[in-house]
């Protein structure tokens, strides 16, 4: 793959090149082919052959350039000889695809205008002015028969699917080039339909984006070609005794059975594609006389391919392609039931017959066509869905990941902050015990002893929560038992020992609070007596109240209050109260009661610092 983009990009500077070598090539398979010179004739190719070499470079010129080759050839009085029409005809493909591809969105469809004006133009000098002719039977009308006029009809309707089948090509590869992202060139078709430049930018993503030609892996690919295979070969044994006989009606039966094969092989590599040698197939079947073939189903494979891969030009060209198969194979086949049957001696007399058996076929026709696109738009439509369940599995999949991620880094953060408070209590009272020791050794020495106990039962209590706390931080679960209400005792005792004495009281009925309301009441104490050990005066008394709520304010669960004095201030800012410097202890709390369905208020108040704490019972707790 790196030397074919290697190759590409080497060669794509002078892509311009490919449509006048083109025009070379058509004029040279003009002179070889024995024809007689003719001015008329030579100056016809010469402006056809022009049309090709600048549809990429000059769209616009190229469309009036062969607009001018047709007008020339519809006012010569003389005939030119097959060969030059065939080759008027793949110029005219050729110019069609390079203006459809290069050319503006006017330009643009002023080709699509005139490939369907063309067709009958070129018809016309086919069969009336040129070598095809058709048996003359039926009534006359303005100088010609009747079947002259069907045989008109049928290659107007040839060369228009030709035609259009070109232009959709190159509008198909001109809305791909102009959606393209950067990458791999998608098709060589993409490649050489694109400007002269640098390297080309990649078709777009699957679904509904424009794409000419699709990517198969290998089984599909093996697949589409042995579904083609089989086709082929359950044609030739259904169709044997009426398909093979070695004649002129037996070729052209095989040679639409051919072009058939390819159109099913590539329903998915290139479903427009697939969708133009289907048209053409089927115009091929009825310009050479044949009714309904065996071979006629893959109309319906295709259709339903259409509908199934294509984009949304693709699907909907192939619901028109319903219809209007469905206008044109009535017409055709009443109209040859009616050749064969003799009824334009007696039009008069059969005309509502014939009316009748046309809307028949009309009916029965769009049913069948019509069904097959249908039933590729439910597949699709059922495997779009199956998609968005696969997509919104994955989405909620992913959003589980992200809800386990936040759950684990909220349980991270509870225990930081749980980590802070276990530490900074405990070493606060160990340093109070500590100093305290150390100034009252010479006075009372007993005093030493117990403040070594303190410490020592203090150091115990926190390595205990510390392990707890890491052992949460291996394992979704936590180890131990979590602190609860009734260990506020205990911390207060802890702090009482550490030299503040501290008054606490209980009022009323503190029960039906959950376990995390009771970790947060007990973190809210610990982390306030704390700060008062630290930053307040620890001369005078701490209050500690734990009262149970409930009125029209307030919701039932408890009020935690905790009221110390301050320090004098300091020219060192501290972090309690309102002043400017904040530590974690604050905000810990606070964010503490708020996760527990409650809320916390802590500031200056007279001369101390008040903390005060609500926090609900389960009822009210918050998930």
């Amino acid at each position: 793959m790196p030397d074919r983009t290697r190759v590409l990009s080497a060669l794509a500077p002078h892509r311009w090149v490919l449509e006048p070598a083109l025009a070379v090539v058509l004029f040279g398979v003009w002179l070889v082919t024995g024809l007689p010179f003719d001015l008329a004739g030579a100056l016809a190719v010469l402006l056809y052959c022009a049309a090709v070499a600048l549809s990429r470079v000059l769209p616009v010129v190229a469309l009036e350039i062969a607009w001018l080759a047709v007008v020339a050839e519809l006012s010569e009085s003389s005939s030119l000889p097959l060969p030059h029409r065939l080759i008027s005809a793949v110029a005219v493909v050729i110019a069609l695809f390079g203006i459809a591809s290069h050319g503006g969105t006017v330009v643009r469809w002023f080709g699509f205008a005139s490939a369907i004006l063309w067709a009958p133009a070129m018809a016309y000098l086919f069969t009336v002015r040129g070598d095809l002719k058709f048996p003359q039977f039926g009534p006359v009308i303005g100088g010609y028969y009747t079947s002259q006029g069907v045989g008109l009809l049928m290659m107007s309707l040839l060369l228009a699917v030709v035609f259009v089948s070109a232009w959709l090509l190159g509008f198909l590869v001109a809305r791909q080039r102009a959606t393209a992202t950067s990458g791999p060139v998608p098709s060589l078709l993409v490649w050489l339909a694109s400007p002269g430049g640098g390297a080309e930018a990649a078709g777009a993503v699957e679904g509904d984006s424009p794409r000419l030609v699709r990517r198969l892996t290998r089984p599909q690919l093996t697949f589409d070609i042995a579904g083609a295979v089989a086709y082929v070969f359950f044609c030739l044994v259904t169709d044997f005794t009426s398909s093979l006989v070695p004649d002129a009606s037996g070729r052209s039966t095989f040679l639409v059975l051919i072009v058939f094969a390819v159109a099913v092989a590539l329903r998915r590599m290139s479903p427009a594609v697939s969708l133009a040698i289907a048209w053409l197939a089927a115009a091929v079947q009825m310009t050479t006389g044949h009714n309904i073939l065996v071979s006629d189903i893959a109309v319906l494979i295709v259709l339903y391919a259409t509908a199934l891969y294509g984009d949304k030009v693709v699907r909907y060209a192939g619901l028109i392609s319903a219809g209007v198969g469905a206008l044109v194979a009535s017409l055709y086949l009443t109209l040859t039931s009616a050749l064969a049957q003799g009824y334009f001696d007696l039009l008069s007399s059969q005309l509502t017959g014939m009316a009748l058996q046309f809307a028949f076929l009309f009916v029965v026709s769009a049913t069948v066509l019509g069904l097959s696109w249908v039933l590729g738009l439910l597949v699709r439509t059922w495997k779009n869905a199956r998609a968005s369940r696969h997509a919104q599995i994955a989405a909620e999949l992913d959003r589980n990941r992200a809800e386990e991620v936040v759950v684990v880094e909220q349980e991270r953060t509870r225990i930081a902050r749980d980590m802070h408070d276990v530490v900074a209590h405990s070493l606060a009272v160990v340093i109070a015990q500590a100093d305290g020791a150390r100034y009252a050794r010479h006075a009372d020495p007993d005093a030493v002893d117990t403040a070594l106990e303190t410490i020592a039962a203090t150091a115990r209590s926190a390595l205990v929560d510390v392990r707890v706390l890491l052992a949460e931080l291996r394992q979704s679960q936590p180890e131990g038992p979590q602190p609860s209400l009734a260990d506020v005792d205990q911390t207060v005792e802890q702090v009482r020992a550490a030299g503040l004495p501290v008054v606490m009281e209980r009022r009323g009925e503190l029960d039906g609070l959950g376990s995390a309301q009771q970790i947060a009441a007990y973190r809210i104490v610990q982390e306030a007596l704390t700060n008062a050990l630290r930053h307040g005066d620890t001369t005078r008394p701490v209050s500690v109240v734990l009262a149970q709520a409930g009125g029209a304010d307030a919701g039932p669960g408890i009020v935690i209050t905790v009221r110390n004095s301050m320090k004098t201030p300091t020219p060192e800012p501290l972090a309690t109260g309102g002043l400017p410097r904040i530590g974690h202890g604050l905000p810990g709390m606070r964010e503490r009661a708020t996760l527990a369905g409650g809320s916390l208020s802590a500031g200056p108040a007279d001369d101390g610092f008040v903390v005060t704490a609500f926090l609900p019972v389960v009822s009210g707790v918050r998930a």
